[in-house]
């Protein structure tokens, strides 16, 4: 390809990721009312294969599509049983979410839907290294609460209210270090892969605290609102180690006596029934693929935010028929700059596969406890700790090629996480069940996919009094690439 059709595509792919900062930093305010303690709600996912499979993504590689959190799943493989990357891949997702929450006293219902990130892979080198690039939102701050309690002259009312959160932008590579060599075809052999992410976290979160009186009474209302932007660079790695452990001739000596098992039930069956061929006797084997594993480690170094924190304090009076009017402003801290220092997180992970199976598990840590701040307005981690999160997840595909649904991947996992914040002293601990199915776009060639999906969770518990979230989440998803005879990025050689 042109050296100038190549910088076409790659700045298409540039101003895709600047529209996707753009749409990835509206946030409503439709969210979780935790997402009022810490940084807000965090993300265990921003791409639907992921978030279909509980959220897991350490140990697993995708022949068209990256996980973010792993950059070593962006080196490229020529041979699709190794799981790497196959061709370049652009993919998004959106997701809506559905809330119920309920105390012993009330309950509640609440909507809302984001866009959750545009991503980029592109393998090169001859299969030996991969570029990844996204846009990502890490945490979605989105709650409107609302308290009434009585007084000497009525009620008075308080409103909580706050929105944004926190995206990252990201440009990984990853590098196949070594590989043995291929005997043959049946056993492509161990390899070691490396990746790195250079990221660059920003985002804003606002907060209201609003005292609202009785408008006949002729009291003065007060708000208290506050900004916090926060912003800076980070880096994380990634490990890959994967290995055959059951070898495809074995796979095929067993499949071979399971036929050989079959058809004599077949026989008894047609002996049984007259002599009427069983409907499935004439099903071939299938094809015997070796059985590999992989192991994964992810890293992210500590990441030292510069916060600027934006405080206010009015009165206002508010008439009968709902219109504000601001009397006077109160003094505040105004503007305050310091710095935030995020600890570093931990992640491992295996998975085992072959050509049809995929089983992963996983776990992710972070100590949030140690959080630190200069800051003046911001606590440093009373109400944090630390965070675990444990994951497992399934996929199986019936057949790389041939009919439509046997190409079709389904999807299952779940997920169990110990949060970061205390609420009211208490831990809070979620968990969540998901499925769902990557339906091929093409139907020749399997090559890119439309994600469908959906999450059930549940978070706190209603039982000592605190508040309890049920949710239901759907997410759709693309990922979209190269047919086999086109050559994205790739300059054509003169002969």
């Amino acid at each position: 390809m042109p050296l100038p059709s190549i910088m076409r595509r790659l700045s298409a792919t540039a101003i895709l990721l600047k529209l996707a900062v753009l749409v990835v930093a509206q946030n409503t305010d439709q969210g979780s009312p935790f997402s009022s303690f810490g940084f807000g709600d965090l993300l265990n996912s921003s791409m639907a294969p992921s978030a279909m499979m509980g959220g897991t993504g350490i140990a697993i590689s995708e022949p068209f599509g990256i996980h973010s959190v792993n950059p070593a799943s962006y080196a490229g493989a020529r041979q699709s049983e190794l799981g790497g990357l196959q061709r370049p891949v652009f993919e998004g997702a959106m997701r809506a979410s559905f809330l119920n929450l309920s105390t012993p006293d009330a309950s509640s219902t609440r909507t809302d839907a984001a866009f959750m990130g545009f991503n980029v892979g592109i393998p090169f080198g001859k299969g030996k290294w991969g570029l990844g690039l996204g846009v990502t939102p890490f945490s979605n701050v989105g709650y409107a609460l609302q308290r009434t309690q009585p007084f000497e002259d009525g009620n008075v009312t308080y409103e909580y209210s706050g929105s944004g959160g926190l995206n990252r932008a990201f440009a990984g590579i990853g590098r196949v270090l070594w590989q043995q060599k291929v005997l043959d075809k049946d056993n492509p052999g161990a390899r070691l892969v490396l990746g790195a992410n250079f990221e660059y976290s920003f985002g804003r979160a606002e907060s209201l605290r609003r005292t609202i009186y009785p408008a006949a009474q002729s009291y003065i209302n007060t708000s208290a609102s506050s900004a916090l932007n926060l912003s800076a660079p980070t880096a994380g790695f990634g490990l890959h180690f994967g290995s055959q452990f059951v070898s495809a001739g074995k796979v095929a000596e067993r499949i071979k006596a399971r036929h050989a098992q079959r058809k004599l039930r077949y026989e008894q069956w047609k002996q049984a029934h007259g002599g009427t061929i069983h409907p499935k006797a004439d099903r071939a084997p299938r094809e015997a693929s070796a059985w590999r594993y992989t192991l994964g480690l992810v890293g992210s170094l500590p990441t030292r935010y510069h916060a600027t924190l934006t405080q206010l304090n009015t009165q206002f009076f508010r008439s009968s028929t709902g219109s504000e009017s601001v009397l006077d402003t109160l003094p505040s801290s105004g503007i305050t700059t310091g710095y935030l220092t995020m600890p570093a997180s931990y992640g491992l992970g295996i998975s085992v596969q072959d050509a049809r199976w995929m089983f992963t598990a996983e776990a992710r840590q972070r100590d949030w406890s140690a959080l630190r701040s200069d800051v003046e307005g911001i606590a440093e981690s009373g109400s944090l700790r630390q965070s675990l999160m444990v994951a497992f997840g399934a996929r199986f595909t019936p057949a790389r090629e041939g009919g439509f649904f046997q190409r079709v991947t389904y999807r299952i996992g779940a997920r169990s996480n110990d949060e970061h914040v205390l609420v009211n002293g208490q831990a809070l601990r979620s968990m969540a069940v998901t499925g769902g199915l990557s339906v091929p776009l093409n139907m020749a060639q399997t090559n890119s996919y439309l994600h469908l999906g959906g999450e059930y969770g549940q978070r706190g518990t209603s039982a000592t009094g605190s508040l309890q979230e049920r949710s239901v989440a759907l997410w759709i998803g693309v990922a979209i690439s190269p047919l086999r005879g086109e050559r994205w990025f790739r300059p054509y050689q003169i002969q």
